[in-house]
């Protein structure tokens, strides 16, 4: 299960639904199996969701430096003084911040769908334990 994506570049939307439904899936007939690998797996995913935050804020950290650069060339370039509103013109309508602002988005959408699995496989440990005290449950019954 763990094989589902090899490093974070592998992660898209494409393929989320498919290892959503992989992470998620057990059988009441393997609950020892599952209750075994569910820790690694959580932790697996949970080390990808963390690295896909460090790259969301290294991301931002780099879209700042930019918007700072740009806004203190462009008022050392001009000769007229420019009012926060005209320097906010002026690096929004720069394709570089546009491509640095998608890269943000891309991150922070990556980071968010990582950080939904995580929380998928918390419900899931939930329904391992719920299924094992029904299963002793039901043992007791035939006793």
């Amino acid at each position: 299960m763990t094989d589902l994506i090899e490093s974070l570049e592998d992660f898209t939307w494409d393929n989320y639904k498919d290892i959503s439904d992989a992470l998620t899936e057990f059988s009441e007939f393997q609950i020892d199996n599952e209750m075994m690998r569910q820790a690694s797996v959580y932790s697996y995913y949970y080390g990808l969701m963390c690295a896909a935050k460090n790259d969301m804020n290294n991301k931002s950290v780099e879209l700042t430096q930019f918007i700072s650069k740009f806004r203190k060339e462009a008022k050392a370039k001009s000769v007229a003084k420019l009012t926060a509103k005209d320097l906010d013109d002026l690096v929004f309508s720069d394709p570089q911040y546009g491509l640095l602002q998608s890269e943000v988005n891309q991150a922070s959408f990556k980071y968010e769908l990582l950080k939904g699995l995580v929380r998928a496989l918390e419900h899931k440990k939930d329904m391992i334990i719920q299924a094992s005290a029904n299963k002793r449950e039901e043992t007791k019954l035939y006793k």
